[in-house]
């Protein structure tokens, strides 16, 4: 009677534990196909582009400024054409290039961000698998992981990351004004003391 009682309860308890050991199998099974889905793939592959758009934008309207900045100052020294202008256009076209770099590095970076997000919430998922949720509350709660990932990530997206990337023409900005505003006062000066005008004209 005792022993037949006793192996009665080891083989509901091994019963249990296999169905506990299969429930926790399943759930991880579940959680993985979520996060390794054609879906999620799709959507970061959406998130790389918009990403890489956002960025690209802003370097579009940062070289649309540093092109009318670079004509205004060429014209306001009569160097269009010449050789400091070609110096000049050339030194932003290799700002520009940097700036295509630098915009895909980051966006690259905010994927790679996404994805080790989407990996720490899967882990403790499947750390809380061992708990013994349901499979329903599992896929629930993998579902809205990866919802509040994707908009932390978009949230994160900031315009002033890819910097001033043609700050390196500040200083030919500088010159061409200082160039500018010296021969406005010498000629103010030149004028202002010739004979017959300004000063001692009517001597």
């Amino acid at each position: 009677m005792g022993v037949s009682s006793g192996s009665g309860a080891a083989n509901t308890a091994a019963r249990a534990e296999g169905w506990r050991t299969s429930n926790i199998n399943r759930a991880v099974g579940q959680i993985n196909d979520i996060y390794n889905s054609a879906t999620r793939q799709a959507g970061i592959d959406d998130f790389l582009s918009a990403t890489r758009q956002f960025y690209t934008n802003e370097l579009e309207r940062q070289k649309g400024q540093a092109d009318r900045n670079l004509r205004f100052a060429m014209a306001r020294n009569g160097l269009t054409g010449g050789s400091a202008a070609v110096d000049a256009n050339r030194r932003l076209g290799e700002d520009y290039q940097r700036g295509v770099l630098d915009a895909e590095r980051l966006a690259q970076g905010a994927v790679a961000d996404l994805r080790n997000a989407d990996e720490a919430a899967r882990q403790n998922l499947i750390a809380q698998a061992g708990s013994g949720y349901s499979l329903t509350s599992g896929a629930s709660q993998a579902a809205s992981a990866l919802q509040n990932n994707l908009q932390a990530a978009q949230g994160s997206l900031k315009a002033d990351a890819l910097g001033d990337v043609f700050g390196s023409l500040s200083d030919l900005y500088a010159r061409s004004r200082e160039t500018a505003a010296d021969r406005r006062g010498f000629r103010d000066v030149y004028g202002y003391y010739q004979p017959g005008f300004g000063y001692g004209g009517n001597r």
